[in-house]
């Protein structure tokens, strides 16, 4: 009776330990998320050579889900990609765990455009 004891004890800190890491990885994506959000912030630019795109997300079949658009004037550049980096690999790692499912189309990279000091993307 001990044994089975010991083993649902270990059984419910395994099951408990896997989902508390789900959790955290959950956490830590929301808060990259906003991390690039602020580091990004408006992408306002002097000049269309300012603006640049960088890919984001990590979709289950490959490739990034989305393009963001940023500003070099205002954006820490080497900082965003580290952001970037860790978001995409934490997103494909989670994505692997919970054999998340999605589309396997491409995720078209927009036009960028820069307008009255601003840097926009375009769809096609």
């Amino acid at each position: 009776m001990r044994r089975i004891t010991c083993t649902l004890s270990f059984l419910v800190l395994l099951v408990g330990g896997l989902a508390g890491s789900q959790q955290s990885d959950s956490q830590r994506l929301e808060d990259l998320r906003h991390m690039i959000e602020r580091e990004i912030g408006v992408p306002y630019g002097d000049e269309p050579s300012q603006c640049k795109l960088i890919p984001f997300g990590s979709k289950p079949c490959g490739g990034p889900w989305s393009y963001l658009v940023y500003s070099t004037l205002k954006t820490n550049e080497s900082r965003l990609k580290q952001l970037v980096n860790e978001f995409n690999r934490l997103q494909k790692k989670i994505n692997e765990e919970r054999k998340i499912a999605s589309d396997c189309a491409l995720a078209p990279v927009p036009k960028v455009e820069f307008a009255e000091g601003l840097c926009t993307a375009k769809p096609f």
